[in-house]
């Protein structure tokens, strides 16, 4: 089956990474868009699929335009999760199709179904508390990351006693928060760390991303899932899926 042609949005290191990868794998790539190279019209209507890792406050427009020219997208970039709704409704009036997560790493994927798991097997031992840590290059914009909130989300989904998040407590935290704490520094590419502890023990589960390429495989992946299909996606449900 051929691959799908493939617009690039965005050209910092994780743009660059999945150039590198869809060449290797032999995607076409009809063209690069950044700031310093916008988006051209005739460059998008050579392609089937867009992948878009630029910046936030970006997204949406560029998913305006390129559902509009009846293309597919993938989204990895992070920090636009209060426009979600407002992207879901745009992929619903135009029969759009959109692939997007916070984390295209596949080993990412499996790492938030094991958190759900223990998330609920911790839930008949109240002493038990839990706790999300991050940990990226200094040069990362969001904090928490996408991929900690997903990972708080989770376990916010399995674990009653646990009602919101707390990501900047001025106090001792209630029982009912959630932490979820940042830290940056050097070049780190990502590190997840959620902590399960009470008096005389603690259980670490641990994501460590050691390059991009992880989740550039991630995201052609998903273009090639999403260039034949319609709809409003999460990464998960590609996942589940090639999970069958």
């Amino acid at each position: 089956m051929a691959k799908p042609a493939l617009l690039l949005i965005g050209y910092g290191r994780m743009g660059r990474e999945v150039e590198a990868l869809a060449r290797e794998w032999h995607f076409p790539i009809v063209g690069v868009a950044s700031r310093s190279r916008p988006l051209q019209e005739p460059m998008l209507q050579r392609a089937e699929v867009v992948v878009d890792f630029s910046v936030p406050e970006a997204v949406l427009a560029t998913a305006r335009q390129v559902l509009a020219a009846s293309k597919r997208m993938v989204i990895g970039t992070t920090g636009w999760a209060e426009q979600r709704q407002e992207l879901l409704a745009l992929v619903q009036r135009v029969d759009g199709g959109v692939v997007y997560s916070s984390n295209f790493s596949l080993g990412m994927q499996l790492f938030l179904r094991l958190v759900r798991y223990v998330a609920r097997l911790a839930r008949p031992f109240e002493d038990y508390d839990i706790w999300v840590h991050e940990l990226h290059h200094r040069h990362k914009r969001d904090a928490p990351s996408g991929t900690a909130l997903m990972l708080a989300e989770a376990i916010l989904q399995e674990l009653p006693r646990k009602q919101r998040m707390a990501t900047d407590p001025r106090g001792p935290l209630l029982p009912e928060e959630l932490h979820v704490s940042s830290s940056r520094g050097g070049e780190v590419v990502g590190v997840h760390t959620v902590t399960i502890g009470t008096t005389g023990e603690t259980i670490e589960l641990i994501h460590r991303a050691t390059s991009r390429r992880a989740f550039a495989i991630g995201a052609l992946l998903a273009a090639e899932w999403i260039a034949q299909r319609r709809g409003f996606y999460e990464f998960a449900e590609v996942v589940d899926e090639l999970l069958q």
